[in-house]
């Protein structure tokens, strides 16, 4: 990455920004991005398109929408597609009308409620009779409640007489007599006077409930409408990136100063365009690594690891080295191993290659990057689960799927020392990177003593969980490590200033034997699926001997057990699998997750236009 900057005549500024957005290569410095009232403007838009979107995508697709539930802007033209400001506007106004209803009829239904033991009657009634000088006041006291006497007034109970079971419930009561004194009477628990009589209530709801469905109908229509509103959206974000870089431009006389980033081998490229419209220049290294953005290139093969990034959004500082690579080998592994159940490796598989129909071959490459991805990751669960004899959690399995079982695997001594190994393996992996990484320094020979302190951890980890010998050979390999790393890491002219890394190697060492252990999470969690399973096929076995009824019942034990599984194993590759690799393997190779994407200030792509080149 190089740090550029591009200095133009204050009067071509649009023209400026137009042929950088046409190149679509610099990375504007996000330090430069300035504000104004347009910027704000846009960000008002964007967020009204955003929740435009989301309330669509809650809606589902209405069969049977009613004529007039076009929007507004699209009656009488129904051939036309309708514009995105004005769809946004209209679900806006549709969601605040949503809201309104909702809200309207939750009021009523709880006045009906409260309202409900009185029966119907009318409150105009109520009104003539108190102006005849009868008083009726209605209450709703407790069934423990001793109502007070009130001279020449009666208390009426109303509604059915309560049984015995309800005798906790409140009564439904009514005070009648001369307004004088039904007025001066201590009444508790009153209830207010309704302004409707009930049954004109009921009539309101349904108005509402009626309301509701036009409205959710409505909003149905639009629903086709959202990768319109996407498009706008996109298109929005992408016009109010080109504003902010607009507003940050510094001005300096009648020229405008621009600071960015472009990738080393497109500088010649932006060489041959400054020639062109006689822009200023300038090329240099870069200066702070913490403001330059990184821009990883893998191979088409190691692509599908990206959108689990993206997913992540984590990022390595700029800088650092790229380990999408052994992530995506070892996080296959972990994937395989944690769910570890070929049959819900081929489920993943099925559901995959459905969604997979659904992508256009010519989709967005990240859409197609996650089936790539799930293909893998199904196939690695499926090999696993097969080798290790787990199908669904079956106790006994058919004779041609045992056939592919290795007894070694269902040990779990075995399976325990294999996660320390993997463990071992993958630690090594990152500290003989760095080895490499430092071939031209001595700081190499301090990677080569941690891989000998980190083999000697694995041995530890053995003896101390599995009960194995040591090697004796495993003590002097562990003095020789740290030798090397007390003697290595820090050059000795930079050692009074950075002496604390020796002071903590006590605890680093520590740490190592605990990163090796924390593999055995692979096991414990395969372990956990698998007795899951189990224990579900054993409850749908025992339920299953009850006739019709409980094989239906057995089913559904099933069904539900498996799912719950299933999202349980998912959760656990998210906790464990991703953290192994990230945090792990991450901090014995010294790889920060700081960094922030490469993001040229570019037209936005129409779908598809990119390709897995």
């Amino acid at each position: 990455m190089k740090e550029v900057t591009i200095v133009a005549a204050r009067r071509a500024q649009a023209e400026t920004l137009a042929h950088l957005q046409d190149a679509g290569v610099v990375h504007i410095a996000e330090g430069t991005l300035g504000d104004d009232a347009a910027a704000d403007d846009l960000r008002a838009r964007i967020r009204a398109a955003r929740h435009a979107i989301d309330v669509l995508a809650h809606v589902p697709p209405h069969a049977g929408a009613p004529a007039d539930a076009a929007p507004d802007g699209a009656r009488g033209r129904a051939s036309e597609p309708p514009d995105a400001a004005s769809v946004i506007a209209e679900v806006e106004r549709l969601a605040e009308r949503l809201d309104d209803l909702r809200s309207t009829r939750a009021e009523l239904e709880r006045e009906r409620e409260r309202l409900a033991p009185f029966g119907d009657f009318d409150p105009e009634a109520l009104r003539r009779l108190r102006g005849r000088g009868v008083g009726v006041r209605l209450a709703h006291p407790s069934a423990r409640c001793v109502l007070p006497d009130v001279a020449r007034a009666l208390w009426i109970e109303m509604g059915a007489p309560q049984r015995r079971r309800d005798a906790g419930r409140p009564r439904t009561v009514a005070l009648v007599g001369p307004v004088d004194a039904v007025d001066a009477a201590d009444v508790p628990d009153e209830v207010a006077w309704p302004s409707e009589p009930p049954a004109r209530l009921k009539h309101e709801i349904e108005d509402v409930a009626r309301g509701l469905e036009r409205t959710r109908a409505r909003l149905a229509a639009l629903v086709g409408e959202r990768d319109h509103v996407q498009d706008w959206l996109d298109r929005t974000q992408e016009a109010l990136r080109a504003e902010q870089v607009r507003a940050g431009m510094a001005r300096v006389g009648a020229v405008v100063v621009l600071r960015g980033f472009v990738p080393f081998d497109e500088v010649e490229r932006v060489r041959a365009m400054a020639h062109r419209h006689g822009w200023g220049l300038w090329v240099e290294d870069v200066h702070d690594p913490d403001e330059a953005p990184t821009l990883v290139r893998n191979p088409r093969w190691v692509r599908p690891i990206e959108p689990l990034f993206g997913f992540l959004g984590v990022v390595p500082a700029y800088g650092h080295v790229d380990i999408s690579v052994p992530f995506l080998a070892f996080f296959g592994l972990f994937f395989a191993m944690i769910v570890g159940d070929a049959g819900y490796g081929l489920l993943f598989l099925a559901l995959t290659e459905w969604w997979a129909r659904r992508v256009p071959r010519r989709g967005s490459p990240p859409s197609r990057r996650v089936v790539a991805l799930m293909r893998l990751l199904s196939a690695a669960t499926i090999v696993w689960g097969l080798l290790s004899g787990n199908v669904f959690g079956i106790a006994a399995l058919p004779s041609v799927l045992a056939w592919w079982r290795l007894d070694w695997l269902t040990v779990e001594h075995n399976v325990i020392g294999l996660t320390f190994a993997i463990g071992a393996v993958h630690l090594t992996v990152a500290h003989l990177w760095n080895a490499v990484r430092y071939a031209n320094s001595l700081r190499a020979l301090a990677e080569l003593g941690w891989i000998a302190t980190t083999w000697t951890m694995y041995f530890l980890a053995r003896q101390l969980v599995l009960d194995d010998p040591f090697p004796a050979a495993a003590w002097p390999i562990f003095a020789v490590g740290v030798a090397l790393i007390v003697a290595f890491t820090t050059p000795w002219r930079r050692l009074r200033r950075e002496w604390f890394g020796h002071a903590v190697l006590p605890l680093s060492l520590v740490n190592n034997f605990v990163d090796v252990v924390s593999y055995v999470r692979l096991f414990a969690v395969g372990a956990a699926t698998f007795a899951v399973a189990g224990a579900f096929n054993d409850l749908a076995a025992g339920i299953g001997l009850g006739g019709p009824v409980g094989g239906v019942l057995a089913a559904l034990v099933l069904f539900f057990g498996h799912a719950l599984n299933v999202l349980l194993a998912a959760m656990g590759v998210l906790v464990h699998g991703v953290r192994l690799n990230t945090l792990e393997f991450a901090g014995h190779l010294g790889l920060p997750w700081t960094g922030h994407a490469y993001r040229p200030l570019a037209h936005t792509a129409p779908v598809g236009a990119e390709g897995d080149r």
